[in-house]
């Protein structure tokens, strides 16, 4: 076993089953080229396995069926934004049960990026990602942002005083400084509703 596949196995091991990531993740290690060869060999061994869009993972080995357990939809999502060189943010409905504006969480995955759109199909898991104006941040939960995007997703005829009353009674100082920077890329009634909050 070479140098490079005992690194790569290392670090793999060392975050444990259910770890996914991508080829990317190596860079460090070694070449793109010497990575897409080792993983491929990893993946024909059964040591990781291939689950599409350039992902693998160290499967989750379930007992009863002596299969495998699907990752987490966050492990996904992490692997996603390095093999896409992209940070996504939770779309507005999410940003809406976040501030309690709405009852229930999202039954669909969605993520905001600010580069183009995709539909992924991966491990059961049917992920949007949606493209948005909005400069996203690498914390998925920046509250400014989530702020802006919950209030897209409530929209301008349907926004109350009360929700935006939930909205800041979750927001600290740096979040609302961090608004007012942001306000300029949001439509204008939205910067204009803001413009009388902060």
């Amino acid at each position: 076993m070479s140098q490079i596949t005992k690194k790569v196995l290392y670090h793999i091991q060392k975050k444990g089953r259910g770890y996914v990531f991508c080829a990317k993740d190596f860079l460090k290690i070694s070449h793109r080229n010497t990575l897409d060869k080792l993983l491929h060999r990893l993946n024909i061994k059964g040591t990781i396995r291939d689950i599409g869009w350039g992902l693998f993972d160290y499967p989750i080995i379930d007992r009863e069926s002596s299969g495998y357990k699907p990752p987490s939809i966050t492990a996904i999502i992490r692997a996603l934004q390095v093999q896409f060189n992209d940070k996504f943010q939770y779309s507005g409905e999410y940003a809406a049960y976040y501030f309690r504006l709405i009852d229930n969480p999202p039954k669909n995955i969605v993520y905001l990026s600010n580069n183009r759109t995709k539909n992924i199909d991966i491990c059961s898991y049917k992920i949007k990602i949606k493209k948005t104006f909005i400069p996203t941040s690498i914390n998925k939960e920046d509250k400014a942002t989530l702020a802006i995007q919950a209030i897209i997703f409530i929209g301008k005829n349907n926004i109350t005083r009360e929700d935006m009353s939930k909205i800041f009674s979750l927001l600290e100082d740096k979040d609302v400084n961090k608004l007012k920077k942001l306000v300029r890329f949001a439509p204008v009634w939205i910067s204009n509703y803001l413009n009388q909050y902060i």
